[in-house]
């Protein structure tokens, strides 16, 4: 049987403070060793998953946007057919959620009732310091295609208030490990159905495993067949209620190496 994982990033392969993931190396070698397709599934930006993907030496399709859009190379096979569009002269892209236009046109309707400010109202210091990424790495972050990350002042008095609002004008409202994101028709969950229909229709019994650490990971975690939550800086979990959840022990990409290894070697 053919394995394929999809993976969160901040928090769960990414270290929380650090952005690190030299924790998981150990786990990322034998996905690599053994050809197991690895999804990144993040609220990150297409600009800041493909330096990342560069980086961890990972290639193929990558989710962006908590689910906005599923990107993958131009020759890749599972963009065969579909809904593909040319996103340019390497890259696919199949859009799941509305475009960050439309969608910010609709946050300006209600946006100044709550104080809340999206990534696009930002400068790049802003962002960096809300972050603690860098400068280029904020420039990136701040180069939105599908949703947008925000903050909201008085939050747990005002987060039910600003869910309806947004409600009220086609949006959906999921919370990360930084931000309220604001989602326009995409969710991590529609977009790791899809991926892995597509793989399954080339690999038939195909075992589906994915990690993630916070709320908005709920819907990816829901859709594929080996569940896993790894631990939040401090200890503990998100509040995530599934079938078959694995509760891993260690934070972020210690946790997430030890799945994985878990699963490897069961599947030996």
């Amino acid at each position: 049987m053919k394995l394929i994982i999809f993976t969160d990033l901040d928090g769960t392969l990414l270290d929380h403070h650090e952005y690190s993931w030299q924790a998981a190396a150990g786990a990322l070698g034998e996905l690599k060793k053994k050809t197991v397709p690895l999804i990144l599934c993040s609220s990150k930006t297409r600009a800041e998953m493909l330096p990342l993907q560069k980086e961890l030496g990972v290639a193929g399709p990558m989710i962006c946007e908590n689910g906005g859009g599923v990107f993958a190379p131009r020759n890749h096979p599972i963009t065969r057919g579909g809904e593909w569009r040319a996103a340019n002269d390497k890259w696919s892209v199949w859009p799941i959620g509305m475009s960050i236009k439309d969608l910010r046109e609709r946050f300006a309707g209600f946006k100044e009732d709550f104080g809340a400010r999206g990534f696009g109202d930002m400068t790049e210091s802003e962002v960096a310091g809300l972050t603690g990424l860098t400068l280029p790495q904020a420039a990136l972050a701040r180069r939105r295609e599908f949703n947008e990350p925000l903050i909201l002042p008085r939050a747990r008095e005002r987060e039910k208030d600003f869910i309806r609002a947004a409600a009220a004008a086609g949006l959906k409202v999921t919370q990360g490990g930084r931000f309220y994101h604001l989602l326009g028709g995409g969710d991590k969950g529609k977009a790791v159905e899809l991926v892995r229909g597509l793989y399954g229709a080339l690999e038939p019994g195909l075992l589906s495993m994915a990690l993630g650490d916070a709320p908005n990971d709920g819907p990816m975690l829901a859709a594929v067949d080996r569940p896993v939550l790894v631990a939040r800086p401090g200890g503990g979990h998100a509040d995530i209620d599934l079938p078959g959840l694995l509760k891993v022990g260690g934070i972020g990409p210690k946790g997430w190496n030890e799945a994985v290894l878990q699963i490897l070697k069961e599947m030996e």
